[in-house]
């Protein structure tokens, strides 16, 4: 029985959050590195996703899947869905530019006009780093699930991805 649950979304949708939910319900580990953990400010890291590589780009994913194989886990990185061929789920987290903005101010502590640019910036920065990188637009159809994150809350995510992950690990047997 393998568990491989795949999260992404948009800039501050909330992925890290429901993964660290998810590894304390399931008890499996949650990957999540990010370009955020090399670079200090916010200016550092949008200069960062503006000048990153390609060839960086496809490093940093393959050390993604390195970490998750051949072993459950929970990987919430904007590329996992597309990169870990074996996910036992995909989930997209749906929030508005709106919402995700508000979340960044709060914990950044700037004007909500602010952290929409930079929302903004960071979203269409990371989408052509996937283009670059791949050589095509991100396929949405690869989720298995869209989830509204601000219509459901954490609890109920949290509940919802645990059944079927747990639903389709027992299918594999």
């Amino acid at each position: 029985m393998s568990i491989k649950i795949c999260i992404a979304g948009l800039t501050a949708s909330g992925k890290t959050t429901l993964g660290n939910a998810l590894e304390k319900e399931l008890g499996i580990e949650h990957i999540n590195p990010s370009y955020k953990d090399t670079e200090k400010t916010t200016d550092e890291l949008l200069n960062f996703l503006e000048h990153i590589k390609p060839k960086y780009i496809k490093s940093f994913d393959q050390k993604i899947i390195k970490l998750a194989k051949g072993k459950d886990c929970i990987i919430s990185t904007w590329h996992g869905p597309w990169i870990i061929k074996d996910a036992t789920i995909r989930v997209w987290l749906d929030v508005s530019e709106k919402e995700r903005a508000r979340r960044w101010a709060k914990a950044h502590n700037i004007g909500i006009k602010k952290a929409r640019e930079i929302v903004h910036m960071k979203d269409e920065l990371t989408k052509r780093q996937f283009r670059i990188a791949y050589k095509k637009d991100m396929d949405m159809s690869v989720f298995d699930l869209y989830i509204n994150y601000e219509k459901i809350t954490m609890l109920e995510a949290v509940a919802i991805i645990s059944m079927l992950a747990l639903a389709r690990s027992k299918a594999q047997k």
